[in-house]
């Protein structure tokens, strides 16, 4: 396994819960092996007594569920972006706990704001068209 194909550790916990109920749990940390720790396939397969086919199998499969997590992730992503007010990004943030807590109140406050412009918005274009339809508008 090559640093181009390396998993991070956070990556590879995410994967994993995704195929512990079809592959075994020496199949899987043998993977981890190779994937995470850059181990070569046979030094995965002797420690765990499997054969280096067995785990170059499971991380073939291994990876092909981490693309598919990664193909979700972007379209999520994708899908999260355009139901963003204008202006908005999303980002993952990792900080003491008083600056998260703070940033995340701070961003509701924000969002509130912004979903009453959104509501004051709707309500002044449904008003327009009440006026617009109203007889008294009507040419007679």
């Amino acid at each position: 396994m090559t640093k181009e194909t390396a998993v991070s550790v956070a990556e590879f916990e995410a994967l994993q819960r995704l195929v512990c109920d079809s592959l075994s749990a020496d199949r899987i940390a043998a993977a981890r092996l190779v994937m995470v720790d850059g181990l070569s396939y046979p030094d995965a397969a002797e420690r765990y007594g499997v054969t280096r086919q067995a785990v170059w199998k499971t991380v073939q499969r291994m990876f092909e569920t981490l693309n598919a997590y990664r193909e979700a992730r972007v379209l999520e992503d994708a899908a999260l972006a355009r139901v963003l007010p204008r202006g908005w990004r999303r980002a993952t943030v990792s900080a003491p706990g008083a600056i998260v807590d703070r940033f995340e109140a701070e961003a509701e406050v924000a969002y509130q704001a912004r979903m009453h412009q959104v509501a004051a918005a709707e309500a002044a274009l449904r008003a327009a068209q009440v006026v617009k339809k109203s007889p008294a508008n009507r040419p007679g």
